[in-house]
């Protein structure tokens, strides 16, 4: 707060140092005088401070409405219905494919022809040390990609679509857990874990969010899941299963997908075993008879891994 001060006339500072030597009667008579100028100075003073004032800072009027909208506050009026919710669904086909564990190398060529550039990771390390790769592609690959999975001697095992609400999770199963036992998986640290779950499935858990500013497209969020699965919708079941749950974050990923896009997901390598987190999810439990009809070998059992195929069919309410 700043205030101005009046300064004094010359003829006030004059008044004021009189002379010791002016005789007493005119000492008594400088001495009112003075006392009147006072008060006339005095009351100046004051009708000039009434009038300028001290100047302050105006206060800003605090508006509760700011970063509001009325439509958001006021309901609508009772002779009108609420505008309708609509629902953005996602639309996946997933191609699950087994092909001999000894052509794993033949995937290579199905990778160089794909793309790892709209595809985000946890951890690229963890990803690939869990044995998984996922590479991004068109569906207008999907017919080159085919003819090199039949070179691989690949063979479908099924096809499924799922449908994924905004903001919503569905479950791809993968592996059956008929009984409790330990998962070893490198974390995101890249540490060497374990997972002690019980009797369930492992699933690959996939998620559809929204992206305000584009449309016709959702960001697909990957993760393998060890859940229980759950008839009926009882409140009390639904949470135990949730705290049973447990998500290897490590292998997870996403990818902005709309119509037109693909997803190729296979192990890195093959382990020959089930019982880490890239094992379960990627190796077949038994041998699978392979007969390949472009080449004339007769059928054979031998191990086996699987490799899905999403692809996004829809996206829309």
């Amino acid at each position: 707060m700043t205030c101005r001060a009046v300064p004094l006339p010359d003829s006030v500072f004059a008044l004021l140092c009189v002379s010791p030597d002016v005789d007493k009667g005119r000492r008594e008579r400088y001495a009112i005088n003075m006392v009147r100028l006072s008060l006339v100075v005095v009351s100046a003073l004051g009708l000039v401070l009434s009038v300028t004032g001290c100047r302050t800072e105006p206060k800003r009027s605090s508006r509760v409405w700011q970063g509001e909208k009325i439509g958001e506050i006021a309901p609508p009026p009772k002779d009108r219905p609420a505008p309708p919710q609509y629902l953005v669904t996602v639309s996946l086909d997933v191609h699950v494919l087994e092909m001999p564990a000894d052509n794993v190398e033949q995937l290579k060529a199905i990778w160089q022809i794909l793309s790892a550039t709209p595809i985000r990771l946890m951890s690229y390390n963890a990803f690939s040390e869990n044995s998984f790769r996922l590479l991004y592609g068109k569906t207008e690959l999907w017919p080159k990609i085919q003819s090199l999975l039949v070179e691989a001697d690949a063979q479908p095992v099924t096809t499924v679509t799922l449908t994924i609400a905004d903001n919503d999770k569905t479950d791809l199963p993968v592996a059956e857990l008929p009984i409790a036992r330990p998962i070893n998986f490198v974390g995101s640290d890249l540490s060497k874990q374990i997972a002690h779950v019980g009797s369930g499935i492992l699933t690959l858990r996939l998620v559809a969010q929204p992206i305000p500013w584009a449309r016709g497209v959702r960001k697909i969020v990957g993760f393998p899941a060890y859940t229980v699965p759950t008839s009926g919708a009882i409140p009390q079941l639904q949470a135990q299963t949730l705290r049973r749950e447990f998500y290897f974050d490590a292998a997870a990923f996403a990818c902005q997908m709309g119509p037109g896009d693909l997803l190729v997901l296979g192990p890195e390598t093959y382990t020959g075993e089930r019982t880490t987190l890239g094992g379960l999810f990627f190796n077949e439990p038994a041998d699978a008879l392979f007969f390949n009809v472009h080449k004339p070998k007769p059928p054979q059992r031998k191990p086996a891994i699987r490799v899905y195929i999403l692809m996004c069919t829809h996206v829309g309410g």
